[in-house]
């Protein structure tokens, strides 16, 4: 299964800087919060003019859409080529590793804001949250068919799971490597608990193999 494609904006003459902006201020917002960033400390991160910044994006909130846009889609096609290496089971957990992941390089503070900006909230909703959940249903289905899922568990309560756990790690009174442990440990536990005896094998090898790990 494909993800709907993030329509690209075209915010004037393309250039490899251009094309960087949203990339390091990105890293601004994340850092420091959305209040706490200005475009001048962009245009500083960026080495270049506040006047040439605005030419380019007329607003800190068209700012700030364009990087949660290029977070949006950096993080899904990480997601859609390794999920495409994996079996279904290990792709569900990949998938709330990864998005664990990209919430892991989120300030508390900017966690906090960005319910301040409907349409950057509204555009992770509709271009993270909403592929995400189809994708991962799909993967449900799929590992129910290969009697990896237990056939009467829904996949609704899974992911309102997932999505409490991922908020608690995310804002829990602990730091790194804690959270990431925590919210691997809460993931495997619950899927443990719908898998069949097949389907907690699985997750047994996957555990003890290492390879898929959840990074803050």
């Amino acid at each position: 299964m494909i993800f709907v494609q993030t329509k690209t904006r075209n915010y004037g003459p393309t250039s490899v800087e251009k094309k960087d902006y949203p990339d390091t201020a990105s890293g601004c917002f994340h850092k420091n919060g959305i209040k706490a960033t200005s475009m001048n400390s962009i245009s500083e991160a960026l080495h270049i003019s506040k006047r040439t910044l605005y030419q380019v994006f007329l607003s800190k909130s068209e700012l700030l859409e364009a990087c949660v846009s290029f977070q949006i889609e950096k993080s899904r096609k990480q997601i859609e080529e390794k999920c495409r290496t994996l079996n279904c089971l290990e792709a569900i957990v990949y998938l709330n590793y990864q998005t664990f992941a990209l919430s892991g390089i989120l300030s508390a503070d900017f966690c906090r804001e960005i319910v301040k900006y409907p349409e950057a909230l509204a555009l992770f909703s509709r271009e993270y949250r909403e592929p995400l959940h189809e994708k991962c249903a799909s993967l449900f289905r799929e590992a129910q068919q290969k009697k990896l899922i237990q056939p009467e568990s829904n996949f609704e309560l899974a992911f309102m799971f997932f999505e409490n756990t991922l908020l608690y790690a995310l804002f829990a009174p602990y730091e790194e490597p804690k959270r990431a442990l925590t919210y691997s440990n809460a993931v495997l536990t619950y899927l443990a608990g719908v898998c069949t005896a097949e389907g907690r094998k699985v997750l047994h090898c996957m555990a003890a193999s290492g390879e898929l790990q959840p990074a803050g």
